[in-house]
């Protein structure tokens, strides 16, 4: 599908050949550059594709479910210590995570795990695996459970980090995504971040994304011992919630869970339904 730019060209090509293409000369040369551009706009998508897979190395993050985690690292690895501290958040009956789909997720084993080598998720190699990750991940996902997420998990890092620390790692590995993304964004997502009408997409499919830092101290539902990515498909919302009545009692339930599980902090007035007027999933 092309792109803005390439759009661009084939509109020029359009009104020029409407008032200079009189001759059989002159309109194949429009023709052959029309193709021309299409052809680029493939290659280019397809280049972007080629970058990500080849880049691959022997040391090469997987996709986990919850059962191979378990079986895959032991108590005593960093990956283990971070997947036990993310599934004891998820599944502390006495203190409930206010995002109940997550939990759900987590106890049906519809979660899917990476682990990133270094904490910095914006470093180019980190960047590359996760995209790898997302081409797999995303045209399975349906397969993966009604309450499915990407968890990427990273190892604690001898920095400490600070709120707005964590906050530049999380923009600069989306704007570097976003670069090597393969596919242009849905035509009903907004590339504007502040607009409601935002939200992250790759490969052509819509997401909402969280982070758990170790920063967030006081703000516990987005505290984790390790920092983390969780990348949501979009198609989850749609499933779950149908109706405007079902987007609400759904938000209206989650703000309360948030405030009892956050006391004394109140939710964050951010926490809206996607298009909501006056919000952004950006911030």
């Amino acid at each position: 599908m092309a792109g803005p730019d390439y759009l661009a060209s084939y509109l020029l090509v359009f009104f020029v050949g409407l008032f200079v293409a009189r001759s059989s000369t002159v309109r194949f040369k429009l023709i052959q550059l029309a193709r021309y551009v299409a052809k680029s706009s493939e290659e280019g998508q397809l280049s972007k594709v080629a970058q990500i897979i080849q880049s691959r190395d022997s040391s090469e993050p997987e996709i986990f479910d919850k059962y191979q985690v378990e079986k895959q690292f032991g108590d005593d690895t960093w990956e283990r210590q971070a997947y036990n501290a993310f599934g004891a958040k998820l599944s502390n009956k006495e203190k409930i995570f206010p995002c109940i789909y997550a939990s759900k997720g987590f106890k049906d084993n519809d979660l899917r795990y990476m682990f990133l080598p270094t904490e910095d998720a914006s470093e180019r190699r980190n960047v590359l695996s996760v995209a790898r990750a997302l081409l797999t991940y995303i045209p399975s996902s349906h397969e993966c459970g009604l309450n499915t997420s990407l968890v990427i998990l990273t190892p604690n890092s001898q920095k400490k980090r600070t709120v707005d620390d964590y906050h530049q790692i999380f923009w600069t590995f989306l704007k570097s995504l976003r670069q090597i993304d393969p596919k242009p964004w849905p035509p009903n997502i907004s590339e504007e971040t502040m607009t409601n009408r935002w939200c992250f997409c790759f490969n052509g499919r819509p997401s909402f994304l969280a982070v758990l830092t170790p920063a967030f101290e006081k703000r516990q539902s987005r505290h984790l011992p390790n920092f983390a990515i969780v990348y949501q498909p979009r198609w989850v919302f749609e499933l779950l919630l149908t109706t405007n009545a079902k987007r609400e009692s759904a938000l209206n339930h989650v703000r309360a869970l948030i405030d009892k599980y956050d006391y004394p902090l109140p939710h964050s007035p951010d926490i809206s339904n996607f298009g909501q007027e006056g919000c952004s999933e950006a911030k």
